[in-house]
């Protein structure tokens, strides 16, 4: 889906508050908005999506925690293994957190 809009830009000046301000063209800005729905996406992409650098993205591949697919010489990352990725991240932590444990939250030292 794309969606084109055109902003002009408005100076506040004395003249505007006495009259409709006039705005010449080259004033214009063209914006044209796209929703991003690639199912495969470059390495420096997904990195992006993720919040990490490069080098960990290719980490996170070759240690299998991020499925990706070659096309031709190509090494792309399916917007899906992201989300997988994630939700495992995600119920690890809960798994690993203290108060999932048997005997529930950690016991305070009083003394």
């Amino acid at each position: 889906m794309t969606a084109t809009t055109q902003l002009r830009i408005v100076v506040p000046t004395e003249a505007r508050l006495s009259r409709a301000p006039v705005i010449p063209d080259e004033q214009v800005i063209n914006l044209t908005i796209e929703r991003d729905e690639k199912l495969l996406l470059s390495v420096i992409e997904a990195a992006h999506r993720l919040g990490v650098g490069r080098t960990l993205m290719y980490e996170l591949m070759d240690s299998g925690q991020v499925g990706s697919v070659h096309i031709g010489r190509l090494r792309k990352v399916p917007v899906e293994a992201l989300h997988d990725f994630v939700e495992r991240r995600r119920l690890l932590a809960e798994c690993q957190s203290p108060a999932s444990q048997p005997g529930g939250a950690p016991a305070s030292s009083t003394d």
